[in-house]
């Protein structure tokens, strides 16, 4: 269903993934929106590990929520507190 990690030395375990989603609070939600473009908004998010559930902030209506029951495929990206090192990302 989805292809490997091209560079494994990206790829995090799950219980990576598991602490990032517990020390972090914002991500971004990506999705089809209308006309199938893509559509991205970052988003507030609570992750509960002991049900094992993303649950996200928002409205009850809106352009997400329709882009949302017209696909159920969704990306979510979670950002934690990176620092770009300047001189190794020119290099």
């Amino acid at each position: 269903m989805f292809k490997p990690v091209r560079k494994k030395i990206n790829e995090i375990d799950h219980s990576a993934a598991e602490a990032l989603l517990q020390s972090n609070r914002r991500g971004i939600i990506a999705m089809n929106g209308d006309e199938s473009y893509p559509y991205a908004i970052p988003i507030n998010y609570f992750y509960d590990s002991d049900k094992r559930k993303i649950y996200f902030h928002g409205a009850k209506a809106g352009h997400k929520v329709d882009a949302l029951k017209t696909s159920d495929k969704v990306c979510f990206t979670v950002y934690g507190n990176e620092r770009i090192d300047e001189s190794e990302f020119w290099a």
